[in-house]
């Protein structure tokens, strides 16, 4: 199952739904349906991922869970605080996983890659 946000409509009414691309179907928050306009709609595709992450997580529930740590570092040049910041990256980014091209993980494995902008802390260097 390899699914994606897909936005729809054009802003500034722009939103996301979750796209089984088997099939071609959207995700209404309790199945995958043939009618788009059902489909839960989302206001920024980070949304859409959370559900994705519990769609894709029962799909392959039956597999061993394991979590790895990926330091992510972004320089900031001014005087922001650490919530805007926070704030700002989680807005202004998305993480792009190629399934498309390369699947849900290797050797028929879920990654799911979470960032947590929450968390931010500034480095002391």
């Amino acid at each position: 199952m390899i699914l994606r946000a897909e936005p729809i409509g054009q802003p500034p009414s722009r939103r996301w739904v979750v796209q089984n691309t088997h099939d071609d179907t959207a995700w209404d928050g309790e199945k995958f349906v043939e009618d788009w306009e059902a489909a839960r709609k989302y206001a920024h595709p980070s949304d859409a991922c959370g559900d994705m992450a519990e769609i894709l997580k029962d799909f392959y529930g039956d597999l061993e869970k394991r979590t790895f740590i990926v330091p992510v570092e972004i320089e900031v040049y001014g005087s922001a605080t650490k919530s805007k910041i926070a704030r700002y990256l989680y807005q202004a980014s998305v993480l792009h996983m190629r399934t498309q091209e390369y699947g849900n993980g290797p050797c028929e494995c879920l990654v799911l890659p979470t960032i947590h902008w929450g968390r931010i802390r500034e480095s002391k260097e």
